[in-house]
């Protein structure tokens, strides 16, 4: 815990680099996107649902399903099916004897017919002691995820971002609710674009991943703010960007094990999860890493830039100001050849920064000064502890 708050990592110093390497994987995610577009499964794109009855029951219990759909799943990536999505029913009297098969259409029915065979086939041979096969029939369904629930999770995405951004500047400020639906939108785009470069396919649970990688974000860098926040009521007048630098360093450690504790849960279900779950895990794992990524190298920076800018018209409106009251007295004094406006505005500009950067290192030197004092008291009353507890030792 300890190790990071002793760093002297300038993290804020580098946000060029941090803001560059955002830029780089956002863009060849939005390419990846524009040219081949996101591999969007039967959830999105609809299909056909198959429905066969077996003789005798593909499994004895809940417990042995996901072994027989692991079977099946594995008869179909044979012909070409393996993103088909399965569910064994059991009948009235609770035997699972019926097999509902959800795979992607086909352009006829022709290819339908053709298609039919293959699997009847397949599980013929894969099942060889359930007894006789009955097809019951296929139909055409529609997308799981229709355009009417596209668009709602869309309104519902853009009204969260809406609420955090208001919950945010009334807890916080403005600056950092800017700040942190800036990082929920990095870490959407940046998901969504990895998913588009390694061209997954996608179902129904990307939407819950996307809506999951923003939640844990956002909690993330609210954690950040509110160290910020505290640092800055304890240090009133020093740097800010330092007092942000040193915030992140202090929360770095609980930022990197938390991500970490839930990383490895996610890794291990993704490779131990099997075939239908692998997308949503795969979008959580890529997503909550993106997500601490930007809480500390995108959201904060984006903190310090604004106060940057805000710090830089302060000092032009006093730098104007005071060049406005050196021509009003060049001018009552009769003095012909005062400065012009530009030019007493840049030299009172520059008295104030120079002037306000005296002040920092001066409050700087200050909290060192008191730091050192502190801690030199620590020790001291260490000392005295341990003293005291070998003298008492010794007493018994």
């Amino acid at each position: 815990m300890e190790y990071f708050r002793t760093r002297q990592w300038d993290i804020i110093g580098k946000t060029k680099l941090w803001f560059s390497i955002t830029g780089f994987f956002i863009l060849a995610g939005l390419i990846a996107l524009g040219v081949r577009g996101l591999n969007l499964g039967i959830d999105f794109t609809g299909g056909s649902l198959h429905r066969y009855s077996f003789e005798q029951p593909l499994a004895q219990s809940e417990s042995e399903v996901p072994a027989t759909l692991a079977k099946i799943r594995s008869m179909l990536a044979e012909v070409g099916l393996e993103s088909s999505q399965l569910q064994i029913v059991g009948d009235q009297q609770g035997a699972l004897t019926s097999l509902y098969l959800r795979a992607p259409a086909v352009a006829n029915d022709e290819e339908a017919a053709k298609r039919d065979k293959q699997i009847v086939a397949g599980l013929r041979k894969l099942f060889p002691d359930k007894g006789q096969i009955q097809d019951l029939g296929r139909e055409t369904v529609g997308p799981v995820v229709g355009r009417d629930l596209q668009n709602n999770a869309i309104l519902a995405l853009v009204l969260g971002w809406a609420l955090i951004l208001i919950y945010i500047t009334v807890r916080y400020e403005f600056r950092f609710a800017v700040a942190g639906v800036a990082g929920l939108v990095h870490d959407a785009f940046f998901t969504i674009g990895i998913m588009a470069l390694l061209h997954v396919e996608l179902d129904s649970s990307f939407v819950a991943a996307i809506l999951t990688i923003l939640g844990y974000s956002i909690n993330d860098a609210v954690i950040i703010f509110d160290r910020i926040r505290e640092n800055m009521r304890l240090r009133r007048r020093a740097i800010f960007a330092e007092t942000v630098n040193s915030s992140l360093l202090q929360t770095m450690a609980r930022s990197i094990n938390t991500t970490l504790t839930t990383l490895l849960p996610l890794i291990a279900l993704y490779f131990l999860g099997g075939q239908s779950i692998a997308s949503f895990s795969l979008a959580l794992l890529f997503g909550i890493t993106v997500g601490a990524y930007s809480s500390i190298f995108i959201c904060s920076p984006i903190v310090v830039l604004w106060e940057g800018k805000a710090a830089r018209e302060r000092a032009q409106a006093v730098a104007a100001a005071r060049g406005r009251t050196v021509k009003a007295a060049a001018g009552n004094g009769g003095v012909s050849d005062a400065p012009d406006d530009s030019g007493a505005s840049k030299v009172s500009q520059d008295l104030v920064i120079a002037r306000l950067k005296q002040e920092e290192q001066a409050e700087r030197s200050r909290e060192v000064d008191e730091e050192t004092a502190q801690k030199r008291e620590e020790r001291r009353e260490k000392r005295a502890k341990e003293k005291a507890r070998k003298s008492k030792k010794r007493r018994f």
